[in-house]
């Protein structure tokens, strides 16, 4: 097994953003020298429009070519802000994380990972990185409090800025790695996994590419020296 490379889907589409917002730009420029009687707000909702639109697209530009790092020892998660790597031997499993809805459960678009020790990305995590994610999560861990706790659940602890994390270890983490640490342990609690990969960072559904990743691990060399 080579060192296996994952282009996001996102990015496909980063291009025809521009494009769209360029053409939106135009099509209001146009209208507006032509003479045409709109509403200031209305103006004033298309640019906001082709500017929003023009900047998606550069955003998903700008990303990394491959989001996702796969070789016989490490899975490794590429970020414009950043990285974090686990090794294969520490993952205990992964899957799609759902949440309750009435007698049923909802998929979301991820795919998690519960890891034995997560003391290694905590060390590795950089700043930036631990900072957006606990940003982009908000949304997750919301759903997750709202299916998975009761109505008079006490939110209030989860959305708490930690001093510290202590490591089942006992190493102290501070700062953003402890934030980042403390957000992951919560979303174990609730999800039961450490880290998430969004759905737009794969290249395939998710159902699909949670079977290749399976594959994948089958036909991985075991007791391997390669290093990443």
């Amino acid at each position: 097994m080579t060192e296996l490379q994952v282009q996001p889907s996102a990015k496909k589409d980063a291009l025809t953003f521009c494009i769209f917002g360029v053409v939106v730009f135009a099509l209001t420029l146009f209208l507006y020298l032509a003479g045409f009687a709109l509403p200031q707000a209305a103006w004033g909702l298309m640019y906001i429009a082709s500017a929003a639109l023009f900047l998606l697209g550069v955003a998903k530009i700008i990303e990394p070519p491959v989001s996702l790092l796969i070789s016989p020892r490490t899975i490794r998660y590429e970020h414009r802000r950043g990285h974090w790597q686990i090794d294969w031997d520490n993952v205990l499993r992964y899957d799609i994380p759902s949440v309750r809805s009435g007698l049923e459960r909802d998929t979301l678009p991820y795919i998690g990972f519960r890891l034995h020790n997560i003391e290694p990305v905590l060390d590795e995590i950089s700043p930036r990185l631990a900072v957006y994610l606990v940003s982009e999560q908000r949304h997750l861990l919301a759903a997750a409090l709202r299916r998975e706790t009761g109505p008079d659940h006490d939110y209030t602890p989860y959305y708490d800025v930690p001093s510290k994390f202590v490591s089942a270890s006992g190493k102290v983490y501070k700062g953003v790695q402890a934030l980042f640490a403390v957000r992951s342990q919560q979303l174990r609690e609730l999800l039961g996994y450490d880290l998430y990969v969004p759905a737009s960072a794969l290249d395939r559904p998710l159902e699909e590419f949670l079977d290749w990743l399976k594959q994948v691990e089958s036909h991985r060399p075991r007791n391997t020296t390669d290093a990443n």
